[in-house]
């Protein structure tokens, strides 16, 4: 009997041993448990596809089918009794890709904390790893920690809690689970101090404790004596602590080794600190207390050589990692040598030039070594040759030049990985082909840019591929700068060769003749950059590639039919390539396997789509910027029923929706952004299994209830920017499936008030509804609901009322913009205790009264606030001031805020934008402004701001735009802002500044761009010097400016603007004003300049308005002068002006230009200017008749050419001025008719044409011409015609048969006028002079005032009128 109970026995253990036996799936009760896990782990049963992190924020998740919770992706049982022992939870609840992005272990605080219920775990028994790296977990509920896990889960031991949000506070509960060998930590929020409970001291009651990691904490000072007492550690990692300076092995580091605690330690990790020595104490007494140590990792510090002494004791190494350190110079190989059993050495990312002797190094079990990007030269592989068990060698630097002998490394038999590369870009690197015949067992060959010196190569370029022979085991090769010659080889198969990367760096590209392919029918993946194809018959040659999986081609030229006979290719991926009509064949079984298709940037033909649509495989398929042009009503597209991913996004597809789109039920995302589709939606309605949906930059109308879309219950992103949202009526009982992470509707159209289906999202972390003219109240409902909430923007919109925040503190919301509504009531008082996680805040434009609440200095995080635009007053608050320390942009313009700005409590010194403008604010410019190193943008234009500029404004380095205009600043403009040479943009206008322009400026010349000091008191002339070669915008009117401008502005060539009027300016207009080739605004009115027009003003083809009026100009009009208007240039140029106009900074200056229309005197600016056109010449001497040719200025605004010596007719061209509104040919010589045909100027609303010579009638008096009055043709004796008093007689005598005294019927008799006039003139001064002789009061009040009056008018004449031409009369 006993021997049938052995035999029974022994039969059942075989049958398990062989797999054969195991139970019916999970046990209930963990299957029971692993489901009350699910709300806090929602992908507990899913599988996340991890290929998809590359480009969505939403990784798409597979649900698994199977009822088995041990066939979970998350879950891993025992096979024979079925209990779990493995949990794999790590970002189960933050997946998005959003937030892999974050640096890695640095927790930004804008997720929402998760409290852990850590009895769900006890049914659990048999656990031995549970993975919860990266949940947000910041706690236990009822505080009941991993302490009530002990008792049950005795078999744990790999606890991973990294990336979450833990304190000191769970030291004590993790000491508790005995059975514990590692524990990751890395990425919480331990401080290392806890008076409490000993910090991590308590931890050393992990007796079996062997791996911990406390990485990427900034503690590490405060813990040196916590971690004494772990006598099992085998692995320690403290990467990212904060390590800074000297770290002396028995001080800083003394835990590491006191009391022989970690005699056991196999592995540390200081990697990613800021060590930059390890003192030598350490070795002084014990030098035998880490002598078991094997890995060290000390990569990205701020090591230097000493360190291989400091290391010496620690002769059981392993592996060393000192890349990326201060190591320069020579390495003495005695240093090295002595690490004897040292296996992994990388020194990458360092200066090291040699090792001294370069024949000495002797690391006999070296197997792997990094030497790349240092300074080595050609000598370092005759340093290498000793190293007989090398297996992976990587080498590169810019000092690597020449010819590179690789014969040097002939010791290096076993070498099986060689990765070298030259980045010598003038000597370059040449190496022999032949010589690699020294490495018969490489698996992996990397060469980059070098060239290649056989005797019988064609060319230097050319890789042969006879020399391939020479590795028959090569797995892996990758060539980047070379073209591939097989004219003069014959090679044997490489039948092992799975990975081929070639690339060509060539300005000229590199040619690849396709037959080389044949060589490697084990070829699994296949990746070329920068070539084209010289085969005739390219699909012949690919037919043997039948393992082929991966195909990737970028930047090539691919012939027609390239891919044919491909069975095995499930992933084709082309960038930025030359593609021909067609690729494909046309038989498509050929590409039976095809999954992924990815064509970006590369320009293909529509036809295109019909061959993929005949690929039933296809899942993914992307053609991005393709250059389609067609619509998607295809049987091509239509044909990809199984596809998951499809993005046609950025290219040119018109039309609308196809309604096959009902059978693409198995698509999780779909982008069809950037296109010109129009239509509604309907057709996507289908598509139940979509996760990701972006439809923005089309022309779709989409319902801003979405209801197309309720049944989409996976659906997580709804992205449909730059459409057309419209209203319809909602039904209120229906409930949408699908809960939101993120929606963005912004721009165009009108939503109404907030959609219904808003009510019921809770997961909502993105939301953008601005531009689409939302009506209501601020939706404090969203944040209440949508804990995780990161982003809020309602911008531009129709939204009014106050904001109170009814809702508690939400921790989430980093980002808020509710600008441009008509909000109104207070900032809310208690928005920093609702908010204290913003760091982005724009409430601008608004109606927002009171004063700037205190809390808003609670909010530590704030980097951009903007408040300007509203109706705040009082002063800035201090709390503001010293709390948001973090603050880089501050705009509170156009409010009315007063006071002193800052006091001397002020701690904003990370300010980069500082805006204040518009306000009434007095005093002097705050000193405390001094601290701010990094400000580049200062505004505190038109405010009350008094005394002299401060001089520690000259120690700004930063600061490139400055606007101080409209104030009330004095003193003389500071020479020393010459030195300030990140100045681009000087505005001063309208203040009390004086003195001489500073010659200094011309130190400016290199980066200013603009300059505005005009309505100032400056005095001096222009510096020859000051020329700058970037300037777009020069405002210098109304200042005391003198001189000649000689070669000032001379290379200037792209000044837009140049306003110099209302100065005291002589000489001639220069020549070289035709060399201002961007030339729109020229100013020069009110001056004294002389001479004639310049004809080089010919040459400017931008001119748009021309102001040289009140100047003694003389001569003739040049026939050719012109003016461009914004219907005449490229739109391209309108943008560049317009972009000047409004200042290319980060933020809006426009700078007003006065111009004289209308017989008034108009402000223009910004985006105005780019609209106006004209030209204004009066008030000078200038001669000549008015040039008959107005092609040159056909779309003129504005004409004045009043106050002149001109004579002749008015040309009749002039008639074809269709856009002029103002006229001006008052008070010259002018004569003979007025054109009749100027009536079908219908835009003409200012006309004169007064004191001329002109006779006949006027114009027909209608239309435009009948809102001019008598003033407009005044002084013209020989006209007659409405509106004058003097009618037109078709049957009276001619005027030159009349008497000249009686001609025209009404012309009085000028001598007699003559006579009496000087007779009433001779009688009043006699009069007046008989009462002065016998009144001598009289007499003496008399020649007071006539005293009093001429001093008075003499100064008058001296400040104002006597620099200008005398009865200048306005357009």
């Amino acid at each position: 009997m006993e021997y049938w109970k052995w035999l029974e026995m022994v039969v059942v253990a075989l049958i398990m041993l062989g797999g054969g036996w195991r139970t019916e799936g999970c046990l209930e009760e963990e299957r029971l448990a692993l489901f009350q896990l699910k709300p806090f782990f929602p992908s507990i049963d899913s599988r996340i596809d991890g290929s998809w992190l590359g480009y969505l924020e939403y990784p798409i998740e597979e649900k698994e089918t199977s009822s088995d919770c041990c066939e979970w992706e998350k879950v891993e049982c025992n096979s024979i009794t079925g209990r779990v022992t493995h949990l794999f939870l790590n970002l189960t609840y933050t997946i998005t890709s959003d937030d892999l992005v974050y640096s890695e272990y640095e927790i930004t605080g804008n997720k929402k904390y998760r409290y852990l219920n850590t009895s769900l775990f006890l049914p659990f028994e048999e656990l031995q790893s549970l993975f919860l790296s990266g949940n947000s977990i910041v706690g236990f509920v009822d505080n009941q920690g991993f302490e009530k896990l002990s008792s049950k889960l005795k078999k744990l031991e790999i606890l991973d809690l990294s990336i979450n949000y833990f304190n000191d506070s769970i030291l004590t509960s993790l000491s508790e689970l005995s059975s514990l060998k590692s524990l990751n930590l890395a990425g919480n929020k331990f401080t290392g101090s806890n008076p409490t409970n000993a910090g991590l001291k308590r931890l050393s009651k992990l007796k079996n404790l062997e791996i911990l990691d406390l990485s990427h904490h900034k503690y590490i000072g405060n813990i040196s004596s916590q971690l004494n007492d772990f006598r099992s550690l085998k692995s320690l990692r403290l990467e990212d602590c904060g390590l800074v300076g000297s770290i002396d092995m028995r001080g800083m580091l003394s835990f590491l080794i006191s009391s022989f605690f970690f005699i056991n330690l196999k592995e540390l990790y200081l990697v990613s600190n800021q060590i930059e020595s390890l003192g030598f104490s350490f070795y002084d007494k014990e030098p035998l207390w880490l002598n078991k140590l094997e890995v060290l990792g000390l990569s990205d510090n701020l090591l230097n050589s000493s360190v291989f002494s400091s290391l010496a004791p620690l002769s059981n190494l392993k592996s060393l990692h000192l890349s990326y350190n201060n190591l320069k110079g020579a390495i003495h190989v005695k240093d090295l040598n002595a690490f004897n059993y040292l296996e992994e050495l990388s020194l990458s990312g360092n200066e090291v030039t040699e090792f001294v002797p370069s024949q000495g190094l002797r690391l006999m079990n070296l197997i792997v070594l990094h030497l790349y990007e240092n300074l080595f030269n050609n000598t370092i592989l005759s340093s290498l040759r000793r190293l007989s068990n090398l297996k992976t060698l990587s080498l590169g630097g810019v000092n690597l030049a020449g010819t590179i002998d690789i014969k040097e490394l002939h010791g290096l038999s076993n070498l099986e990985d060689l990765y070298m590369s030259c980045y010598n870009s003038d000597a370059g690197c040449n190496i022999s082909l032949q010589s690699l015949d020294l490495f018969s067992s490489l698996k992996t060959l990397s060469l980059q840019r070098f060239s290649f010196n056989d005797s019988h190569s064609q060319t230097s370029c050319n890789f042969l591929l006879q020399s391939l022979n020479l590795f028959p085991s090569l797995k892996t090769l990758s060539l980047y700068g070379f073209n591939f010659d097989d004219s003069h080889s014959r090679i044997n198969s490489l039948s092992k060769l799975e990975d081929l990367r070639i690339g060509c760096n060539s300005d000229f590209g590199c040619n690849l003749q396709l037959q080389i392919l044949d060589l490697f029918p084990s070829l699994k993946t296949f990746s070329l950059y920068g070539f084209s194809f010289n085969d005739s018959h390219p699909q012949i040659k690919l037919q043997n590639l039948t393992n082929l999986e991966e195909l990737e081609l970028w930047d090539s030229s691919l012939p027609f039919n390239f891919f044919r006979a491909l069975p095995s290719l499930k992933r084709l991926d082309v960038k930025w390539c030359n593609v021909s009509e067609n690729i494909f064949m046309n038989d498509s079984f050929e590409l039976k396997n095809l999954e992924s298709i990815k064509i970006w940037s590369s320009s293909l033909e529509n036809n295109l789509l019909q061959k993929i649509g005949a690929m039933p495989s296809i899942k993914s398929l992307s053609l991005i910027n393709c250059g389609l042009n067609d619509t998607l009503h295809t049987r091509g597209i239509c044909g990809l029923t199984n596809l998951s991913h499809l993005d046609m996004s950025n290219n040119n597809l018109k039309g609308t929706l196809p309604q096959c789109f009902y059978n693409f039920t198995s698509l999780e995302s779909l982008d069809l952004s950037s296109n010109q589709l129009s239509g509604d939606v309907s057709a996507l309605k289908s598509l139940t299994s979509l996760r990701e949906l972006s439809l923005s930059n089309n022309y779709f109308q989409i319902p801003s209830s979405l209801r197309f879309f309720f049944n989409f219950s996976k659906l997580k992103s709804f992205v449909a920017d730059n459409n057309t949202v419209y209203v319809e009526s909602e039904m209120q009982s229906l409930v949408p499936t699908f809960q939101l992470n993120e929606i963005s509707l912004s721009c165009c159209g009108d939503a109404g008030r907030f959609p219904h289906f808003l009510y019921h999202q809770n997961d909502l972390r993105y939301v953008d509804l601005s531009n689409i003219n939302l009506k209501g109240e601020f939706p404090n409902w969203l944040l209440q609901n949508n804990t995780d909430l990161r982003r809020l923007c309602l911008a531009n919109n129709s939204l009014l009322g106050p904001i109170e925040f009814s809702f508690p503190q939400h921790t989430d919301l980093t980002d808020l913009d509710v600008s441009k509504n008509s909000f109104y009531g207070k900032v809310p008082i208690e928005i920093g205790a609702k908010l204290p996680l913003l760091w982005f805040l724009n409430m601008s434009n608004n109606h927002f009264h009171g004063s700037i609440p205190n809390s808003i200095g609670d909010m530590n995080s704030l980097v951009y606030l903007d408040l300007s635009g509203n109706l705040l007053f009082g002063g800035l608050p201090e709390q503001l001031a010293m709390g948001c320390s973090s603050l880089r942009s501050l705009a509170l313009s156009n409010n009315r805020l007063q006071g002193q700005m800052f006091s001397s409590n002020f701690n904003l010194t990370n300010l980069w934008e500082l805006h204040l403008d518009g306000n009434h604010f007095s005093g002097k410019i705050p000193d405390c402004l001094s601290n701010c190193s990094y400000l580049s943008t200062l505004d505190v234009s038109n405010n009350e701001l008094s005394g002299e500029i401060p001089r520690w404004m000259e120690n700004m380095s930063s600061l490139s735009t400055m606007d101080l205009s409209n104030n009330k600043l004095s003193g003389e403009l500071p020479r020393w802002m010459g030195s300030m040479s990140s100045l681009e943009e000087i505005v001063m206008a309208n203040n009390h500044l004086e003195g001489p322009f500073p010659t200094e400026f011309c130190h400016l010349n290199l980066n200013l761009k603009l300059l505005d000091l005009s309505v100032n008191n400056i005095s001096g002339s222009l510096p020859s010097c000051f020329s700058p070669l970037w300037i777009s915008q020069v405002h210098l009117s109304r200042n005391k400016l003198k001189g000649p401008l000689k070669n000032t502005f001379h290379n200037s060539t792209i000044l837009v603007t140049l306003d110099l009027s209302n100065n005291h300016l002589t000489g001639k207009i220069p020549n070289w004003i035709g060399n201002l080739s961007q030339l729109s605004y020229l100013l020069l009115n009110n001056n004294h300049f002389e001479g004639g027009i310049p004809v080089q003003l010919c040459t400017l083809g931008h001119l748009s308005l021309i102001d040289l009026s009140k100047n003694n100009l003389s001569g003739t009009i040049p026939p050719c002068l012109k003016i461009t208007t914004l219907n005449e240039i490229s739109q391209e140029y309108v943008r560049y002006v317009a972009a000047v106009a409004q200042a290319p900074s980060s933020f809006s200056i426009d700078e007003p230009i006065q111009f004289t229309s209308k017989n008034k005197s108009y402000s223009y600016k910004g985006k105005v200017l780019t609209y106006l056109s004209g030209i204004d010449l009066s008030c000078n001497k200038l001669i000549g008749e008015i040039p008959r040719e107005v092609k040159g200025f056909r779309n003129i605004y504005a004409l004045n050419l009043s106050h002149n010596n001109l004579n002749g007719p008015i040309p009749i061209s002039f008639s074809d001025l269709k856009q002029i509104e103002s006229l001006d040919l008052s008070h010259n010589n002018l004569s003979g008719k007025i054109p009749p045909q100027l009536v079908g100027l219908y835009s003409l609303s200012s006309f004169s044409v007064a004191y001329n010579n002109f006779s006949g009638s006027t114009p027909t008096w209608t239309a435009q011409f009948a809102t001019f009055d008598e003033s407009c043709y005044v002084g013209n004796p020989l006209l007659c015609g409405k509106p004058l008093s003097k009618s037109c007689s078709t049957s009276g005598p001619s005027p030159s048969s009349l008497p000249k005294a009686s001609a025209d019927n009404g012309l009085m008799d000028m001598t007699a006028f003559y006579v009496t006039f000087v007779v009433a003139y001779v009688m009043a001064i006699l009069n007046i002079a008989c009462v002065l002789y016998i009144n001598p009061y009289w007499r003496q009040a008399w020649f007071y005032y006539i005293g009093a009056i001429s001093n008075r008018c003499y100064y008058f004449l001296e400040d104002h009128i006597l620099p200008k031409r005398l009865h200048c009369g306005n357009m």
